[in-house]
């Protein structure tokens, strides 16, 4: 019956550990995230503000939203550990510390000019914006435009945002705006709306003559009427085909991969929230999916990815090594407490010990034959009384108990052997 208390007890031991060590294992140990993200209004900050929405929602999490210029501004401030994650586009170069985690959706290259304008060829010798200093636009557009024939050096570039290279363009101060943004950014949609631009085509075949001057970008399309501008109207009025590159949710390489796994994890989990706040998000998915990625995978997001086709024993790994470090530190558990269930065991034993030998010894140095039997009937107490705790589980059946019942034995022979004597 001891026995199976002390089991119990230790079994549910192990239980508290296992669904503890479960709940421990399930949540991030960083409480605090703070996502660099991009200028207002851009699809960055849109795009940042759901994480934080969703994250927060479901967990008891604090998420700090950046405002940045872009990609380069987002990748220093994760390189020099200002933001814990940001959004990049995978096409921006980046030092060593830099991570993937998770692709988020597609951006393309716009080119927004007057209506007036009709050619690519139009745009040399004049002023075009390219994007904020520190965005993402201004390397592509530019490998873009020499693809198209048109040098850096033949134009000036205006490095500000796309809200003031917009404003520029209404005003004349430039020929047109180039923005690599998500299709639908409310900025441009609201700027064509007013009426008199337009998006320009720039040719079917660009992004096959562009890639092999600039990697890490794919063909996209600007879709016909992506932009509406009146009811049943919208602008481009036949697709453009363009330039895209994926966004990246990015980190640096020293973040924990159990944060990292975590968060990866959950994105995944979570995607139709996601993509409820934002959907753009119904695009996101694993780096591993790019034909060519700028950024390696983090060592926490590929465990979560590599779980996608896991074997059994890849799927519940983590699970398994969890449960056997919890049976090893069961198993040590319960050999103290044995341990220590056996000193007091032989604690008890001890006193009988003590009875059996000071009888002995008095049998040695001779009793007469009343203290005889007075001792045979201890004798037979003692045998009774361990017996009971031996079936009781209260006395251990080890070498103790066994030499014990040997100078049992040897008293009770003592004790017949001087009765014997008495009645002769």
């Amino acid at each position: 019956m001891k026995t199976f208390k002390i089991s119990s007890v230790v079994v549910l031991f192990t239980a508290v550990i296992v669904l503890g060590g479960y709940f421990l294992m399930d949540t991030p140990s960083k409480k605090k995230w703070i996502i660099s993200g991009g200028e207002p209004n851009s699809k960055y900050n849109e795009v940042a503000l759901s994480l934080k929405k969703i994250i927060e929602k479901k967990n008891d999490l604090v998420i700090e939203i950046q405002s940045s210029s872009g990609s380069k501004e987002n990748l220093t401030r994760v390189s020099n550990g200002i933001a814990d994650l940001c959004l990049v586009q995978n096409d921006i170069e980046g030092d060593e510390k830099i991570r993937s985690i998770a692709t988020l959706y597609e951006e393309v290259l716009h080119v927004i000019v007057k209506e007036d304008t009709t050619s690519i060829s139009e745009l040399s010798g004049c002023s075009i914006s390219i994007g904020p200093k520190g965005g993402g636009t201004e390397n592509l557009a530019l490998a873009t435009l020499e693809q198209l024939g048109i040098k850096r050096k033949d134009i000036s570039c205006r490095k500000e945002s796309l809200q003031s290279g917009l404003l520029a363009l209404k005003n004349g101060k430039t020929k047109a705006v180039c923005a690599v943004t998500g299709i639908g950014n409310l900025s441009i949609k609201q700027f064509i709306e007013e009426g008199g631009h337009k998006l320009l085509f720039l040719g079917k075949d660009i992004s096959e003559n562009t890639k092999y001057v600039y990697p890490y970008i794919h063909p996209a399309v600007i879709p016909s009427g992506a932009y509406p501008i009146s009811p049943g109207k919208g602008l481009p009025e036949n697709k453009i085909p363009t330039i895209g590159t994926r966004v990246v949710l990015a980190c640096q390489n020293n973040l924990s991969n159990d944060d990292i796994f975590w968060l990866t994890h959950f994105i995944a989990e979570n995607k139709a929230s996601l993509v409820r706040s934002h959907p753009l998000l119904a695009q996101m998915g694993s780096p591993q999916d790019l034909n060519q990625i700028q950024f390696p995978i983090h060592e926490g997001a590929e465990l979560h990815y590599d779980r996608n086709e896991p074997s059994f024993f890849q799927e519940w790994s983590e699970t398994i090594g969890l449960i056997l470090s919890i049976l090893a530190i069961a198993w040590g558990a319960t050999t103290t407490i044995r341990q220590i269930i056996l000193m007091r065991l032989k604690d008890s034993l001890d006193k009988y010990f003590e009875k059996v030998d000071a009888i002995t010894s008095e049998l040695i140095d001779s009793v007469d034959e009343k203290r005889a039997k007075e001792i045979a009937k201890e004798l037979h107490d003692i045998r009774r009384e361990t017996t009971k705790k031996l079936i009781a589980e209260e006395l251990a059946t080890d070498d103790s108990f066994v030499i014990f019942q040997r100078q049992l034995h040897t008293a009770q022979q003592l004790v017949n052997e001087t009765l014997r004597k008495r009645k002769i």
